[in-house]
């Protein structure tokens, strides 16, 4: 929808790994819209070094349902941009994909957990999506930290009886949202390493989608 409605005065790069029917292309190009396509992984791509991004004062990364490790590696080629203005939107999702060897927050995770509480974690991420909100209840707080903090104590036990715990679903809920705010914590204190001041936002009521925190950063 930006590419067909404000080309004017900005350069569009859309990014595919697979190849796409490029059904919208036509449309884009009927309508003169500024932009161009490629077609390659998002961990080999340096946005910085797109010819045609040289010459626009500032940079707007966005990005939707870029799943786990993707969204890492969205913002490590965002965290390039030296002194060029940049901002960056990305829907948050999918936690549970996200993996130890791409995840950018390695440095901040290091401070407090280890490699094998990391997939704890992601494991815990997906009971934030997993159960219908309307038939949840208020939890309490503490029980909540509680129990992420007695599973990354000992996440041998946790990977044995993950399948097994009797835990109320509200509580597994409230859990899975726990563990994807931590990982998004990593993420935080990476792009503010590299200058970025950054928000995270609930852009839809949890009732019309669980997956619904995005990250907006900005380094100027």
């Amino acid at each position: 929808a930006l590419v067909s409605t404000q080309s004017t005065g900005n350069f569009f790069v859309l990014v595919d790994r697979q190849i796409c029917r490029n059904k919208a292309d036509s449309y884009f190009k009927k309508n003169s819209s500024n932009y161009t396509r490629l077609k390659m992984d998002i961990k080999d791509i340096d946005i910085f070094a797109i010819p045609e991004i040289a010459s626009y004062g500032k940079v707007c990364v966005a990005c939707k349902h870029l799943c786990g490790a993707a969204t890492d590696l969205a913002l490590v080629s965002a965290s390039r941009a030296d002194r060029k203005p940049t901002n960056v939107a990305i829907a948050l999702c999918c936690h549970h994909l996200c993996n130890w060897e791409m995840y950018c927050g390695k440095e901040h995770f290091y401070r407090y957990f280890s490699p094998e509480q990391f997939y704890v974690l992601t494991a815990l991420s997906s009971w934030a999506t997993c159960f219908k909100i309307e038939e949840l209840r208020t939890a309490d707080q503490g029980f909540i930290d509680n129990q992420v903090i007695g599973f990354l104590d000992n996440p041998d036990a946790f990977v044995q009886a993950t399948g097994y715990l009797e835990l109320d679903r509200t509580f597994k809920w409230h859990i899975g949202r726990c563990a994807k705010m931590l990982l998004n914590d990593g993420r935080a204190a990476f792009m503010k390493k590299y200058g970025f001041r950054l928000q995270f936002t609930q852009y839809v009521d949890v009732v019309i989608s669980p997956e619904n925190v995005a990250l907006f950063c900005c380094n100027y």
